[in-house]
C-alpha cells in the first residue's frame, strides 16, 4: 500500500477528530430552530402595495427590533409578499409578536442630556437626573455635569434605558445612538415621521441629507426649531438615535439640511431612515404559530431516534451484505458525521445559522447519498472479482470508474440543492444548504478516506478470500 494512502487516512482521521473535539471543548453546539426547541413563528403581509426597497427596509427594521428583544438566532426571511419571522426559544411570545408587528415610527426629540453608556458615574448621574420632574424639553448640558452620590451603587445600563414597549412619543425616554455607546436623554417628541415628504443624500463638498416637509410638517418643524435653537434634536427610529443634529436656524420653509461627518453610506442610510419613517410599511398578521418547548423537545427527540434507528439499520445491512467493506462504510459515515457536526456547530456559533427541522431532513436524506457512494465502489470491486481479478487489484483498479459515477451522482444532488437554495427561502433553504454541505463532505470522504481504507482492507485483511467481502468463491467463466 502506498504511503500516500496511509497519509491520506491519517490526515482525514486527525482532521475529523480534532475538529469534533475542538467544538466540544469550546462548548459549541448546533443552534436549533423553532421546530426543534420551541418558539414562535409570525407571518406578516403588507396592508398596501409597497416597493421592493420599502419591503427590504421594513425587514431590516423588523430584524433590528428582534435583536433588541434579545432573541438568539432568529430567522427572518421574505417569502413572496410575506415576511416569515421565526423566533426560537423566545419566552414572552406575546410581547415579541406585538413588538415586531408594529408600524415603524420616526420621531424628532429634543436632546436633554448626553452621556457615555460605559461610564458608571455617568449612569448614576442619569438615574438621578431622571428622578427629577421632566421639564418638557429644555436641554440642559450633559449627564456628567450632575453631582452623583458616591454612596449609591451605579445602575446597570438596562435599568436606565427605556424598554421598547415604553417608547411612546409623549414620554421622556433614554435611548442609545446607532453606534451603541453614546446615550441620550430625550424629551417628548416634537415631531413625527408623518411630517416628512422626501429625503435624499447628496454630495456638496461633503455628504449631506436634504429633507423636505409637507405643509403641516414645515410649520411644526419651524416651531420646534424656534424652541430648540442652537440645541440638538435627535432623529429616532424604533428606539435608536440615528442622528442628533444641532438646530442652527429658526425658519426652514419646509426644507432642512442635515450635515455632519457622514460618509456616503451613512448619508444614504440616514435618508432611508427619514423616508421610510415618513412612509412606514403597515403589516397585517397572516398567521401566528407557537411551538412549546415541550413540543420542540419532543420533535427533536423523535428526529434523533429516527436518525439513530435509520443509521443502525443501514449499518447492519452493510455489514451483513458487504462484511469487511461494511465496516468501511460505517467508518465513512462516522467520519462524515463528526465533520458535519463540527461544521454545523461552527456555523451556529459564528454565523448564527440555525438547524431547522427541514435542515435535519436534508442531513438524513444525505445518509442515503453517502451510502450509495460506498455501494457504487463495492459493486465495482465485486464485479471485477467475479470476473477472476484478484481482490487487491480489483480494489485498486475499480475506484477510478466508481469515483466518476460518484461525482456525477453527487453533482446531481448539488445542482438540486443549489436550485432549491437560490429559488426558495425560509426552511426550504435550510434543507438545500445542509444537503449541499453533506454532499460535498461525501465527495471528500470518498476520495481521501473510503478509497485508501478499502485498499488497506483488501491488502491486509481479505487475503484473497472474497467471502470476506460477501462475494461467492465461484468465479465467472469467460468464454472465448
Amino acid at each position: 500500500m502506498r504511503r500516500s494512502h496511509i497519509l491520506s487516512l491519517l490526515l482525514v482521521i486527525v482532521f475529523a477528530g480534532v475538529s469534533f473535539i475542538g467544538v466540544l471543548s469550546a462548548g459549541w453546539k448546533p443552534v436549533l430552530g423553532v421546530q426543534l426547541q420551541g418558539g414562535v413563528e409570525v407571518v406578516l403581509r403588507p396592508a398596501d402595495e409597497v416597493t421592493d426597497e420599502q419591503f427590504e427596509r421594513a425587514i431590516e427594521i423588523i430584524r433590528n427590533r428582534v435583536d433588541a428583544i434579545g432573541v438568539a438566532e432568529p430567522d427572518i426571511t421574505r417569502q413572496g409578499n410575506q415576511v416569515v419571522i421565526q423566533l426560537p426559544g423566545v419566552k414572552d411570545k406575546q410581547r415579541a409578536v406585538d413588538l415586531i408587528g408594529q408600524t415603524a415610527e420616526l420621531t424628532f426629540r429634543p436632546v436633554q442630556s448626553i452621556f457615555d453608556s460605559q461610564d458608571p458615574n455617568q449612569l448614576l448621574a442619569v438615574q438621578q437626573f431622571l428622578e427629577e420632574p421632566a421639564d418638557g424639553g429644555d436641554s440642559g448640558g450633559t449627564a456628567e455635569t450632575q453631582e452623583p452620590n458616591e454612596s449609591e451603587p451605579p445602575p446597570s445600563l438596562n435599568e436606565i434605558l427605556t424598554p421598547p414597549e415604553q417608547d411612546e412619543a409623549s414620554s421622556r425616554v433614554v435611548l442609545l445612538g446607532s453606534e451603541g455607546r453614546t446615550g441620550f436623554i430625550l424629551a417628548p417628541a416634537a415631531l413625527t415621521g408623518e411630517a416628512i415628504e422626501e429625503a435624499a443624500a447628496t454630495f456638496q463638498g461633503q455628504w449631506i441629507v436634504n429633507v423636505s416637509f409637507n405643509d403641516e410638517g414645515a410649520i411644526a418643524f419651524d416651531q420646534m426649531a424656534v424652541a430648540n435653537y442652537e440645541r440638538q434634536v435627535a432623529i429616532v427610529l424604533d428606539g435608536v438615535v440615528e442622528s442628533a443634529p444641532t438646530i442652527n436656524a429658526t425658519e426652514f420653509n419646509g426644507q432642512a439640511v442635515i450635515s455632519g461627518s457622514f460618509d456616503e453610506q451613512e448619508a444614504k442610510d440616514l435618508a432611508l431612515v427619514l423616508r421610510f419613517g415618513a412612509l412606514p410599511v403597515e403589516f397585517e398578521r397572516d398567521d401566528v404559530r407557537t411551538v412549546s418547548a415541550t413540543l420542540g423537545e419532543g420533535t427533536l427527540r423523535a428526529g434523533v431516534v429516527a436518525g439513530l434507528v435509520g443509521l443502525a439499520l443501514v449499518g447492519l445491512y452493510m455489514l451483513l451484505y458487504y462484511r469487511l467493506l461494511g465496516l468501511v462504510a460505517v467508518s465513512s459515515l462516522a467520519i462524515s458525521g463528526a465533520t458535519l457536526w463540527s461544521i454545523i456547530a461552527w456555523l451556529g456559533e459564528s454565523q448564527g445559522l440555525a438547524l431547522t427541522l427541514a435542515g435535519a431532513t436534508g442531513i438524513i436524506v444525505s445518509i442515503g447519498v453517502q451510502v450509495d457512494s460506498n455501494i457504487v465502489y463495492y459493486e465495482r470491486i465485486k464485479e471485477e472479482v467475479r470476473r477472476g481479478r484478484a481482490v487487491r487489484s480489483a480494489a485498486d483498479g475499480s475506484f477510478r470508474a466508481a469515483f466518476s459515477t460518484i461525482i456525477w451522482a453527487d453533482l446531481a444532488s448539488l445542482i438540486g440543492a443549489g436550485v432549491l437554495y437560490q429559488l426558495t427561502s425560509g426552511t426550504v433553504r435550510g434543507f438545500a444548504l445542509y444537503l449541499g454541505i453533506t454532499t460535498l463532505i461525501d465527495i471528500a470522504v470518498s476520495f481521501f478516506f473510503m478509497r485508501p481504507l478499502v485498499i488497506l482492507v483488501a491488502r491486509r485483511l481479505v487475503n484473497e478470500r472474497p467471502s470476506r467481502l460477501g462475494i461467492s468463491e465461484t468465479k465467472e467463466v469467460v468464454g472465448t
